[in-house]
């Protein structure tokens, strides 16, 4: 930037008793000289504003006049004496979070292996979002999007439309796997990166086809870590939330982090009662969980999650008085299903399950993802109990989650 001062700048100085005929030219010389002192005091200050928050530095050219008024502040703040022009040089801003470059670049990179997914049930169609995986043709969405479907229709960047079949899926994961067919060669495609590695406020940038606007970026941060979302009473754990903005049509959709590594895949936003739209909170599941049984789902496995088979609530101190129950912390059993393992096992409504494997138990939903991270269906788990004043200690054998909704 450079500001070039008027190389006839009046002095401030006035000759004192001006003839009455030449009062008029006065105060339009004072009125000038006003001006011009303003003028240099606003680029006093522009300056020095400047170069205190940006780090700027001055270089200040020869030959200009000066008003000595200026020239004496300028020798009181210790800035350089201007003579004719000044060149400031500002070092690169970033406004904190955005970085233009890396988002715009991320995104050029990344938009071509996210597809749209098309789907028929019967009359009815539905929309939503993957990302290719793999070369020949491996995409990996929510298993919402495509559960039920009778078909399956996948549509590339160059608007090429492919039927797709299901390979794997994951149910209580929200996880499917999907196989095109007569895929060309050589897909680009995006990695799975780490998602046990985020942290709250690390960036978070969405990219996926809401309302059918196909490829649509949004950018916010990760805001929270390990929530535990409700699919009718069957628990989607460990998922992701974030402030970057979902809409109906991102399921299925990439959420990336800064490397342009997929850390999840958005799958829900969480709605307040009376309104519609995005309210500032989405999930996404995390990567980790779809590594964790990538091999079995790419060889076409339905997985099937632990199941105890009881529902729960956290016991904090006030809540064992209002349970009437002599231990302060655990989980109380609210229900137990009657032909469910925790049922075989002898737990009943009202007991108190204190530990895990002999580890304590704080919360529900720690205990959950315990056994669901831990176990497989058909594993066994000791259970320790508080039941009054007694303290059982039973095993309970694990059976897959029932298909429908019928149990906690």
């Amino acid at each position: 930037m450079e500001i070039t001062p008027s190389a006839d700048a009046p002095d401030f100085a006035l000759s004192p008793d001006p003839p009455i005929r030449s009062r008029r030219v006065a105060v339009l010389r004072l009125v000038r000289t006003a001006l011009s002192g303003l003028v240099w005091f606003a680029i006093v200050v522009i300056l020095l504003g400047v170069g205190a928050a940006a780090g700027s530095t001055a270089v200040w050219a020869t030959d200009a006049k000066v008003p000595p008024q200026v020239a004496a502040f300028l020798r009181r703040t210790g800035v350089a004496m201007p003579v004719r022009a000044v060149q400031v040089e500002q070092a690169p801003v970033k406004s904190g979070l955005y970085d233009r470059e890396l988002v715009t670049g991320i995104y050029d990179r990344a938009s071509p292996s996210i597809v749209e997914i098309t789907t028929s049930r019967g009359e009815r169609r539905g929309s939503g979002s993957g990302v290719l995986i793999s070369p020949n043709g491996t995409v990996l969405t929510n298993y919402h999007v495509v559960r039920d479907a009778t078909s399956i229709e996948v549509t590339l960047l160059d608007h090429t439309r492919l039927v797709a079949t299901m390979l794997g899926r994951d149910p209580q994961d929200d996880i499917a796997f999907l196989r095109l067919e007569d895929a060309p060669p050589s897909l680009q495609t995006l990695t799975l990166g780490d998602s046990d590695e985020l942290r709250p406020g690390e960036l978070a940038i969405a990219i996926g086809n809401p309302i059918g606007l196909d490829r649509s970026i949004s950018v916010g941060v990760i805001s929270g870590l390990g929530r535990t979302l409700r699919d009718g009473d069957r628990p989607m754990r460990h998922i992701i939330q974030t402030d970057a903005t979902l809409n109906p049509g991102n399921s299925g959709g990439a959420l990336l982090n800064a490397a342009g590594e997929v850390i999840g895949i958005t799958n829900a936003i969480e709605r307040a009662a009376g309104r519609t739209g995005f309210g500032g909170i989405g999930y996404a599941v995390p990567s980790s969980s779809v590594k964790r049984f990538a091999d079995r789902l790419l060889a076409g496995e339905h997985i099937r999650h632990a199941w105890l088979g009881i529902s729960g609530q956290d016991v904090t101190p006030s809540a064992a008085r209002e349970l009437g129950v002599t231990v302060s912390r655990g989980v109380a059993i609210g229900s137990v299903v009657g032909v469910g393992p925790a049922a075989r096992a002898g737990l009943r409504k009202g007991d108190v399950i204190t530990a895990v494997d002999r580890a304590p138990v704080e919360t529900m939903d720690a205990f959950g993802a315990y056994l669901d991270r831990r176990y497989r269906p058909g594993d066994r788990v000791t259970l320790t109990i508080s039941r009054g004043s007694e303290t059982i200690e039973t095993m309970a054998t694990l059976e897959p989650w029932p298909e429908g909704d019928m149990a906690p």
